[in-house]
């Protein structure tokens, strides 16, 4: 059994809204600053199955943000930019084929979605 997801600090809940809600669209910094304290929590654990669930989960807020149409454009297209990183990390942890398959169902979503919402990201 996986073991349980740590409860995030109130700074790390913060840069989560902060890029979630684009509070801060002209502020890219905080996507390197958000991932890094994400990732400092798994720092020295082997535990596959909670740094996949991190990196989806960080795959899920940004996917969310692109979709949400009250958000600034160009801090969705930004978040459009950034979500090849958890999605790459989620990669190189497909060890098997069912985790493979997951992060091939992952992307069909990313470009079913993104087709979706593309017409609200063009200028």
């Amino acid at each position: 059994m996986p073991s349980p997801r740590p409860v995030p600090d109130p700074a790390l809940r913060l840069l989560r809204r902060k890029i979630r809600f684009g509070t801060e669209p002209d502020n890219p910094t905080l996507f390197p600053l958000w991932r890094m304290q994400e990732e400092a929590v798994f720092i020295g654990t082997a535990d596959t199955e909670a740094r996949r669930g991190l990196f989806e989960g960080q795959f899920r807020l940004l996917l969310d943000t692109v979709m949400d149409e009250l958000v600034p454009r160009h801090w969705r297209c930004q978040c459009l930019d950034h979500i090849h990183t958890p999605l790459g990390s989620l990669h190189r942890l497909a060890d098997d084929d069912a985790s493979r398959r997951h992060v091939r169902q992952l992307l069909w979503e990313l470009s079913v979605s993104s087709r979706y919402v593309q017409h609200s990201l063009i200028g």
